[in-house]
């Protein structure tokens, strides 16, 4: 005999399941019971099966509660069967095109169920898949094998199903639907305030894949509203910004005209966020070259002084984090500009002179150095006015370094400089 006093409350209550488990559908009760009575029995590997089917089904039906959607939005880089058809008439038509490993990693993604809850699934879903009488197997599971699996299975059916109006997919439709006025937008901000690291996780992924939309109001909401999102996010969501804007430039198609407003509106949030930094080096070296390039096209243009200045504020809007790889390319262009010309320098020293206030230790060494080496840098110190500005600038690096050594060098720089 079977002592029913040993098993899990979803085995011994057939009679009581609805009431020990309410978010239970009248469908998964059927699975249940069947479940219960294979179990009964001692056909397990077959009971195991229906355990599973409940489980999913109650799975599918959080994840439409939660909102799909979202779900959807996290899976966007995941491998396997992910398509979702809004339009099937059941649970299971729906559902036919998502395999159970994806459902369970963006229902985990998302924050609808806990790791420890989507472990315990992916170990069912492979006893089913290798255990079970749905595969041959040598070793199928036993009673005792069923009985602890359903334990981990009562976690999820014993959680209450989310409710959309308080979830974080009830700000999806309005970000999409509509140009939000300044009280919608407000109302919004401090909702998104007091989400949590994982619901931040996934709104910011959300605003991300929605910058590849050409409706324009849906941008325009995502641009008020992602400073709020970047604010409540951490150093490795924020490096997925940048990715997305490396990727773009290294892969698809470089030319089409979708690709390239892609590319532009995304740049663009990420010089709104001050965040050209979190770029691939790479891709970012690429960036600040051009940007030292139009400023030397500006420095050499007759009468340039406004564009020079111009050119120096885009150059100072990419922020201060010059790739090494490309950081002799760019401040040979700022010490150009720094030091000016036969006639005397425009306003873009002081715009620029956050570079120069940014120089570690390494970095002045560098500079140093190039005053004496960089042809660009020494073009125009052979005129007063250009040779003075440098040697005012050689001269402000004295209080900041410390080792003899390297004020020698600064010394000798210095005198080099006077003599040309």
């Amino acid at each position: 005999m079977i002592n029913n006093s040993n098993f899990p409350d979803i085995i011994s209550k057939q009679l009581e399941i609805r009431a020990s488990f309410p978010e239970l559908s009248n469908k998964e009760c059927e699975y249940i019971n069947k479940a219960r009575d294979l179990f009964c029995l001692k056909y397990y590997d077959h009971s195991l099966i229906d355990f599973w089917n409940a489980a999913i089904s109650n799975l599918r039906r959080r994840v439409e509660a939660y909102g799909v959607e979202l779900w959807s939005t996290v899976l966007k880089e995941n491998s396997g069967r992910k398509k979702y058809d809004p339009n099937g008439s059941t649970l299971a038509e729906r559902w036919s095109g998502v395999e159970d490993f994806v459902l369970i990693s963006g229902a985990k993604d998302i924050g609808l169920i806990s790791k420890k809850t989507a472990k315990s699934l992916e170990t069912i879903d492979w006893m089913r898949n290798h255990a079970s009488c749905a595969h041959d197997s040598d070793d199928k599971v036993c009673e005792e094998d069923v009985i602890a699996l359903v334990l981990l299975l009562q976690d999820l059916f014993k959680q209450p199903l989310p409710e959309p109006k308080y979830s974080i997919s009830a700000i999806f439709d309005p970000i999409k639907t509509k140009l939000l006025n300044s009280e919608e937008l407000k109302t919004l901000e401090d909702q998104i305030k007091t989400y949590n690291n994982q619901e931040i996780r996934t709104l910011f992924g959300f605003l991300l894949n929605s910058l590849t939309t050409e409706n324009e109001e849906t941008k325009t909401n995502i641009f008020h509203l992602f400073p709020i999102v970047w604010e409540k996010s951490n150093d490795d969501l924020r490096k997925t910004l940048g990715v997305k804007y490396h990727n773009l430039m290294i892969g698809g198609d470089i030319e089409s005209a979708s690709n390239n407003d892609t590319k532009t509106t995304i740049f663009e949030l990420l010089v709104k966020m001050n965040a050209v930094g979190y770029i691939p080096e790479g891709t970012r070296a690429r960036i600040y070259r051009k940007a030292s390039s139009n400023l030397a096209e500006a420095k050499n243009t007759a009468y340039g002084w406004g564009k020079e200045e111009s050119m120096s504020k885009s150059l100072l809007q990419l922020g201060i984090k010059v790739p090494s790889v490309a950081f002799e390319d760019v401040y040979q262009e700022i010490l150009s500009v720094w030091c000016g010309n036969f006639w005397g320098r425009s306003q873009s020293y002081s715009i620029l002179n956050p570079f120069i206030d940014s120089l570690s230790t390494d970095k002045i060494r560098l500079i140093v150095k190039m005053f004496k080496e960089n042809d660009r840098v020494k073009e125009e110190l052979y005129n007063r006015k250009p040779k003075e500005k440098a040697i005012d600038l050689l001269k402000s690096f004295q209080e900041r370094l410390t080792l003899e050594a390297h004020k020698e060098e600064l010394k000798e720089t210095i005198k080099f400089v006077q003599n040309l």
